[in-house]
């Protein structure tokens, strides 16, 4: 039985610009959670307990929130090397067994418990894979080719050459504890890090069994693009009407149009549109006469512009 998950979330997401100025990605805002809560529960919903997460040094954010989610143990990886090297923060806690994830990528609860169920005592590992458009770049992706279930070839950000498949492994593995013993013999890449990917390579080209396992879907957290429909989606799922915090001050001109999400401290002043598809974290103002819609309006931020279509504040 596979009941534990590691999670790498010691990325800074410098791609979300103003979302991560004050924190990490792993706490990037998606509809009154970080994007790592919603990690968390699409993998408990799979039957996951237990979760070690590996941060970066001084995110005191991060570590309150884990402390707060039961069965979960924060780590550290003191220095960015690398997702092989983060795993190596974990060794002396991880079973026999274990999936690894990424905090930034959120994959159905189903595929994950398919990946579960799919994996067989024989293979050293399992890898969650997804179809991409023939049309779409794999550069910055990990492509494979598939021979019934089994990878028989894995390459890293191919060049087009290089594309032998439209099939792209996700960041979504099962592994075996022998991956730590491998990861002490595994030399850094040109750029210094410590990668997976070279691990899994080196187990098809020395025999070993690794399997691939269909994924239906993926949503990642790359750039503020990716954060407003990750927001639209889980406000159109969960929140399908409004939730506003009791604390919240509303002027009686203000109008608001589900869904939208409101936390503790807002202030919407007079004449004010908000929504549909509004996220505001708390103690954020919207100055009179403004409207938003479709937008994440971050917390204790002060709109004073028109913000419409997409944005993010």
């Amino acid at each position: 039985m596979i009941d534990t998950a590691l999670i790498l979330a010691a990325g800074r997401g410098s791609r979300l610009k103003e979302v991560t100025a004050t924190r990490s990605k792993a706490m990037a805002p998606i509809a009154g959670k970080p994007i790592i809560g919603r990690v968390i529960d699409a993998l408990r919903n799979a039957g996951l307990s237990r979760f070690i997460v590996i941060g970066a040094p001084h995110d005191s954010e991060l570590r309150t929130y884990c402390s707060t989610i039961p069965g979960t143990n924060l780590l550290v990886q003191e220095k960015p090397l690398g997702s092989g090297d983060a795993l190596k923060v974990a060794a002396n806690l991880a079973p026999e067994r274990f999936i690894v994830c990424a905090c930034d990528s959120l994959i159905p609860s189903a595929d994950i418990k398919e990946l579960v169920a799919r994996h067989a005592p024989d293979s050293i590992a399992t890898l969650s894979i997804i179809e991409v458009d023939p049309s779409l770049s794999l550069g910055a992706r990990s492509v494979v080719a598939v021979h019934d279930d089994r990878v028989i070839d894995f390459v890293e950000k191919p060049k087009e050459s290089e594309r032998m498949s439209n099939l792209s492994s996700l960041p979504l593995y099962v592994l075996t504890k022998d991956i730590f013993s491998d990861l002490a013999r595994l030399s850094p890449s040109p750029r210094g890090e410590y990668e997976l990917p070279e691990i899994f390579r080196e187990y098809i080209r020395t025999g070993r069994i690794v399997r691939a396992v269909r994924a239906s879907n993926r949503f990642d957290l790359t750039d503020q693009r990716d954060l407003l429909a990750l927001n639209e989606r889980f406000l159109k799922e969960l929140m399908p009407d409004r939730q506003i915090h009791p604390s919240v001050t509303i002027h009686p001109s203000a109008v608001i149009h589900a869904p939208v999400l409101i936390e503790e401290g807002v202030v919407l002043k007079a004449n004010t549109t908000v929504g549909p598809f509004v996220y505001i974290e708390r103690n954020a103002v919207i100055e009179s006469g403004h409207q938003i819609s479709h937008a994440v309006v971050l917390r204790g931020v002060t709109v004073t512009k028109d913000e419409k279509n997409s944005v993010v504040v």
